[in-house]
């Protein structure tokens, strides 16, 4: 199909050049957004499901190996990053997965999915609040979105680090060489240990240091931001997890004493008895916000929906609409 452009040629040249996460077929499949998937929704099979900015296909191919009888697209600008997919793909034989080269915010894609992921991308858009209604006009009217997003809090001296390499080499120095200079390099732990890349080659953080450090276009934010970037698309959003250097949480805002898949609990957040019952009795609301302050949190996962789409929702994530409903703030 012909790519309507949505993205600048400085981007699409950074991912040609750096395919991103991984950027070769031989590293294995990443599982931390299949974990999130299935920590997420009852029931995927028969499900279309899109991956929006898949890149390389790492985390895609997770999701189709987690979940065979679920159909999945994986959609990239990056014609390199889309080869590695392919090839990761048909090394681990998943045939309920095809690919298609377009943008978030480009030409449509003239069908609708029942559930889209799009994990770390919706930050790096020219416009975000477009692309999120590019991707609610792509899902069915009961369509659900599971997305990852930087946080503010804890990325501040990251985007300060990009900032600085961003104006140096805007005087024609190679940026390549000034990360080096500058000792600039992203931690494979830094969005939780465990869970992200299996490849810790010299490639592979060359990749995450050019996505971290070079990318033209970066927006982070708090949970009260990202309400606002899906109130106008979606009647309900819920946090439900966030990453820190070296951990990562389910959060669970209907009980803080459950630590059931790894959910965060006041004991997590706060050791002081006083503080943990000054916590519990905050609304919800006010909870996260607490949580957020407290963990200083590299990233974070939230679900929304659309018409019955909760009802396919795990009974934790439904129990969280109701409670802290980011978009409305009250019962859904």
């Amino acid at each position: 199909m012909t790519t309507e452009h949505a993205y600048p040629r400085d981007v699409r040249d950074l991912y040609e050049r750096f395919p991103y996460p991984l950027p070769t077929s031989a590293a294995e499949p990443i599982f931390d957004t299949a974990i999130g998937v299935d920590l997420t929704f009852t029931d995927l099979d028969g499900r279309r499901v899109l991956d929006a900015g898949c890149g390389t296909g790492h985390r895609l191919v997770g999701m189709a190996l987690q979940f065979p009888d679920t159909s999945f697209l994986g959609l990239d600008f990056s014609g390199s990053s889309l080869a590695v997919a392919r090839e990761l793909a048909r090394r681990h034989g998943c045939g309920n997965v095809a690919f298609e080269q377009g943008e978030i915010g480009g030409a449509a894609l003239g069908r609708r999915f029942d559930v889209i992921t799009s994990t770390g991308v919706i930050h790096h858009l020219p416009d975000p609040p477009a692309g999120v209604t590019w991707l609610a006009g792509h899902l069915e009217p009961d369509g659900a979105m599971y997305t990852w997003f930087y946080h503010l809090y804890g990325e501040y001296d990251r985007l300060l680090e990009r900032r600085l390499v961003r104006l140096l080499a805007g005087g024609n120095a190679d940026a390549d060489q000034l990360l080096r200079d500058l000792s600039l390099s992203l931690s494979m732990a830094r969005y939780g240990s465990g869970t992200s890349h299996s490849d810790v080659s010299d490639e592979a953080h060359v990749a995450a240091a050019a996505d971290a450090y070079l990318h033209p276009i970066v927006n982070a934010y708090d949970f009260d931001s990202v309400a606002g970037l899906f109130a106008h698309e979606f009647p309900w959003a819920v946090a439900t997890g966030v990453n820190w250097q070296d951990g990562s949480g389910v959060i669970n805002v209907a009980d803080w004493a459950d630590p059931k898949y790894g959910a965060i609990t006041a004991a997590t957040l706060f050791a002081e008895p006083a503080a943990r019952t000054a916590f519990l009795g905050l609304d919800p609301r006010s909870q996260l916000r607490c949580l957020e302050l407290a963990l200083r949190p590299t990233g974070f996962t939230v679900v929304c929906g659309k018409g019955a789409s909760l009802d396919r929702c795990a009974t934790r994530i439904q129990r969280g609409a109701a409670l802290a409903n980011l978009c409305g703030g009250g019962e859904v």
